[in-house]
């Protein structure tokens, strides 16, 4: 059965990697790096964020297992709730996004998965947009289409790399400017939040 599970891994690891091509780097700070490239189905660009950080796999998937404190560190989120936990690493959970004015706030239903490779040094994560039977919020706008997957490894005893691409339709129209936020500021500001979580759990951890 681990060599199952283990094959699996790996296959979609491979897959993940190969499709990581036609990036174009829009910015880099504090080792963040971000960059982006076209969407074939959005306005949005696909937003791809590389970085290393203190601690280990079981820290960070810690903290993206908690659902419901996406509010602290996740930008403009302003709600993230559970909403079904379908087993170890696997769930659904609900969520929604500011969005500055004239705009109107966005909110997804996601099923998100989580599968560490047998020997503990890699970690795939994968958080996608589903459709799930509830009334719509009031004033809300449904996006369409999101999907967040996160390729984890083990770096050395002290870091982690990260490597993350987001891939969103965000429904209706927005300004360039708004769209400019979410790809750039965005992505930036939620992982500078996720370091500070992971530093705090390694305070004396230099990396």
């Amino acid at each position: 059965m681990k060599r199952i599970y283990g094959l699996f891994f790996v296959l979609y690891f491979n897959v993940s990697l190969a499709a990581q091509n036609n990036w174009t780097l829009q910015k880099e700070r504090d080792g963040i790096k971000i960059s982006n490239r076209p969407s074939p189905t959005s306005s949005f660009n696909d937003v791809r964020v590389e970085l290393d950080l203190p601690g280990n796999i079981d820290q960070l998937a810690g903290i993206l297992l908690d659902v419901n404190k996406y509010t602290e560190w996740a930008y403009a989120t302003r709600k993230s709730e559970l909403i079904r936990q379908l087993g170890p690493g696997k769930l659904i959970y609900y969520s929604e996004i500011e969005v500055p004015w004239p705009a109107t706030d966005r909110y997804f239903y996601a099923l998100f998965e989580l599968i560490k490779d047998p020997g503990g040094r890699s970690m795939q994560v994968v958080s996608s947009s589903v459709s799930y039977e509830a009334p719509a919020p009031k004033d809300l706008v449904k996006v369409p289409y999101s999907k967040g997957s996160w390729v984890v490894t083990q770096k050395s005893k002290k870091s982690i790399h990260v490597d993350y691409i987001l891939e969103l339709n965000p429904g209706g129209s927005l300004p360039a400017w708004i769209l400019n936020l979410f790809s750039s500021k965005g992505p930036m500001e939620t992982f500078e939040n996720i370091r500070t979580k992971m530093k705090l759990l390694n305070p004396a951890n230099e990396y």
